[in-house]
């Protein structure tokens, strides 16, 4: 009769681990990472060669669709720009940037875990022209 209880409490176990393990993905999704993207920043100095207006999805937002300008770089792949985008300013935005040498902040979770999900571009927090 002992033989039943420890598989019983196995299973307990291994169902509360797992249950521990999602809770602290899900506390990490809503309330850790986006304070790493926003404040966590690496400079990436990219070669931009062109840039257009894109609607993206909201990573931690849901699947809502986002006003964004997609940014093609030579050497560092598409970034998104969504910071201070609108659907109303995101073609200006685009037409406003000129081939060249930028400085990207970018966030911790674009440097290391978007890139990992399908389709996941890293998101610029803030950008500006290297003279």
């Amino acid at each position: 009769m002992a033989t039943p209880r420890r598989k019983s409490s196995l299973r307990l176990k291994v169902f509360g681990s797992i249950f521990l393990l999602m809770v602290g993905v899900v506390v990490f999704l809503l309330f850790v990472a986006p304070s790493l993207e926003r404040n966590a920043l690496t400079t990436w100095q990219c070669d931009v060669t062109s840039a257009e207006p894109h609607e993206s999805s909201g990573t931690f937002k849901g699947s809502t669709t986002l006003p964004s300008v997609l940014l093609h770089t030579s050497d560092c792949g598409d970034i998104a720009l969504q910071n201070g985008v609108t659907f109303d300013n995101n073609t200006e935005i685009a037409a406003d940037f000129v081939p060249g040498t930028y400085d990207f902040q970018i966030g911790w979770v674009s440097v290391y875990l978007i890139r990992l999900l399908p389709n996941g571009l890293p998101e610029a927090q803030s950008y500006e022209p290297v003279s």
